[in-house]
């Protein structure tokens, strides 16, 4: 990584508290965001959505930031003066399978700042986030987050344990049984979902509709965003159709 990824990263960190951005694929210090994975995932609102590209357009390192609208989420690519880019996923919401997934108050609710000044999710929901994504995606939990893991206490590793198990009610003996992807894994996690109210029928037939909704109409109206951040700090917007980046989201 280069030391300019590294400077923007930790200054980006640092300010994650007052963005009110929360990091959910974190694992370990800055300098380690982008070791193996494509994307920094932040659960924002709208208005922290907004502030982080307030912070982008303002920060010297930035030359060029490129805003692709999808569903339930906004992806910022930043592109720092060495030409290197770092790729943010700006998360409202987690669907899949037209289910509601993230508790996002809770998520909320319990962050907390760790010891490198990030706003993190909690354990709990650190992991939660990874699991989701992992099974729904068929794949299994990359090797870095299982090291990541490994190396917290019993106490830890049995809080998440205490809040996962009995949540999506899962037969198992401890976390590692969750780190590759299964079918009854991934039945027990719908089941679970179906239960809550965010889950009703009615409001899973509405999120189609949607998503539906949105691409359809997504790839006609939605724009990729380029800003090119200038010293003054004024910002000169250029719109650009892109239709593959519209929409992008498993239901």
């Amino acid at each position: 990584m280069t030391s300019h990824r590294i400077n923007f990263l930790e200054a980006f960190a640092k300010s994650t508290p007052a963005l009110n951005l929360i990091f959910l694929n974190h694992s370990g210090a800055p300098s380690k965001l982008l070791n193996d994975i494509t994307s920094i995932d932040l659960l924002a609102d709208k208005k922290a959505t907004s502030d982080f590209v307030a912070f982008c357009e303002t920060h010297p390192l930035v030359i060029e930031i490129h805003i692709h609208p999808m569903f339930g989420k906004t992806e910022v690519v930043v592109e720092l003066v060495d030409r290197s880019e770092i790729k943010f996923h700006l998360i409202r919401s987690m669907v899949r399978k037209a289910l509601y997934c993230l508790p996002v108050s809770s998520i909320r609710k319990d962050a907390f700042v760790n010891e490198f000044h990030m706003l993190v999710a909690s354990h709990a929901h650190h992991f939660e986030y990874l699991f989701l994504n992992c099974q729904f995606a068929g794949m299994p939990l990359p090797d870095r987050y299982k090291n990541y893991y490994s190396g917290f206490d019993f106490a830890s590793r049995t809080s998440i344990f205490r809040y996962i198990q009995p949540r999506y009610d899962l037969v198992i003996n401890n976390l590692d049984d969750l780190y590759q992807p299964k079918a009854g894994i991934v039945l027990s996690i719908m089941v679970a979902l179906r239960k809550e109210k965010e889950n009703s029928l009615f409001k899973m037939m509405l999120r189609t509709l949607e998503y539906g909704f949105f691409n359809l109409f997504g790839f006609i109206t939605k724009k990729v965003s380029h800003l090119h951040p200038s010293k003054s700090g004024s910002t000169e917007i250029s719109g650009q159709r892109n239709n593959r980046t519209a929409g992008q989201v498993v239901l």
